[in-house]
């Protein structure tokens, strides 16, 4: 099972429109059994999803409410998740939670989960807000026990912002996964229990969507290729930091084991595909070789005979969905331009 949370400190950065649609996309799209499990008490992304799935939808999304404990502790919110997450192994494939992080919440529960989303604007405003909460809890992201995998989508961007959505992520000073920016239209905010974002008839803002959603599997394979899968034993490597001793002991630790170099990884961006060999370096322009990947998929399509324009969701020796521009680790360059063993170069953006 894999568990995905949809965070920010700040509201209005589209949290709840990741969460519904997001759920949206692994239930229909790629025929998952999925749990909206929703922290907040406005409940936003759990009335969208209910509202629309009254009205017209083939498989069904559970929804679940998850009230954050106040009292008994700092451990309390993560002994009531862990006992929500044991009952949901049995019959689900992914989780997708919806939290607006409060300051009485502890970063002990970011660790119940295997990727963490962290929605933002580019605004100045919300762009700085959001690299200080994470910067509040980076020593999670690096820690040496099983951690998530920290991801970066740049949500409700103007058209005329694309071109700015890789300067303003180089900002963040440490690593993460970067996914496609998530187009604001006011299509969008009509579509609140009306509609899911995937197949709209705003042909841009579901391709937008599609495009993260589709980010969002890759980087759901790259957090497995680095940590595998959670174990069952996973309380038992993630145990409660019961003092505040340990609590610093073990930031000081995560601290050490940090990267040296920080590296971004780019999910959703045409480039080379770790393992498939060397390949030519592209100096181009990533819009550029985004327009010669639609068209290359536009035409193997027709040569499939397939007239439709959405992506095959069957399994094949060759996927068309968009492979990645940077991976972590051994396949990945680090910003500064120092080349880990094995690594594969990225394009230039």
């Amino acid at each position: 099972m894999i568990r995905i949370l949809v965070t920010n400190q700040k509201g209005g950065v589209g949290k709840s429109t990741i969460t519904a649609n997001l759920c949206r996309y692994f239930t229909s799209i790629r025929n998952k059994k999925t749990t909206l499990l929703d922290f907040d008490s406005q409940a936003s992304s759990s009335r969208w999803v209910k509202q629309v799935q009254q009205k017209d939808s083939p498989k069904s999304i559970r929804v679940m409410p998850f009230e954050v404990p106040r009292t008994g502790g700092v451990n309390r919110a993560v002994i009531e998740l862990r006992r929500v997450m044991r009952q949901l192994e049995a019959d689900t494939d992914i989780v997708v939670a919806d939290l607006t992080w409060n300051d009485f919440l502890d970063s002990e529960i970011f660790f119940e989960f295997d990727l963490v989303v962290l929605p933002s604007a580019i605004s100045e405003v919300e762009l700085v807000t959001t690299i200080e909460f994470a910067k509040k809890h980076q020593w999670v992201f690096e820690s040496k026990r099983y951690h998530p995998t920290l991801v970066l989508a740049p949500s409700r961007v103007r058209s005329d912002q694309n071109g700015a959505v890789h300067k303003t992520s180089e900002r963040f000073p440490f690593s993460f996964v970067l996914t496609p920016p998530i187009l604001d239209s006011i299509d969008a905010k009509r579509a609140f229990g009306n509609y899911f974002l995937i197949g709209h008839r705003n042909n841009r803002l579901a391709s937008s969507f599609m495009s993260f959603c589709r980010a969002m599997d890759q980087s759901i394979e790259l957090h497995l290729s680095k940590h595998g899968a959670r174990k069952d034993q996973a309380e038992a490597t993630n145990p409660f930091l019961h003092s505040l001793l340990r609590y610093k002991i073990e930031m000081a630790a995560a601290q050490d084991n940090a990267e040296a170099e920080k590296t971004v990884v780019r999910a959703g961006f045409p480039t080379a595909i770790p393992g498939t060999g060397a390949k030519k370096k592209d100096h181009r322009p990533w819009l550029e070789q985004i327009k010669e990947h639609q068209k290359s998929v536009a035409s193997a399509a027709v040569s499939n005979g397939d007239t439709t324009t959405s992506v095959p969701q069957s399994a094949g020796p060759a996927p068309r969905k968009p492979p990645l521009a940077l991976v972590p680790k051994i396949f990945a360059v680090s910003v500064t331009g120092a080349k880990p063993m094995d690594a594969v170069s990225p394009s230039s953006h």
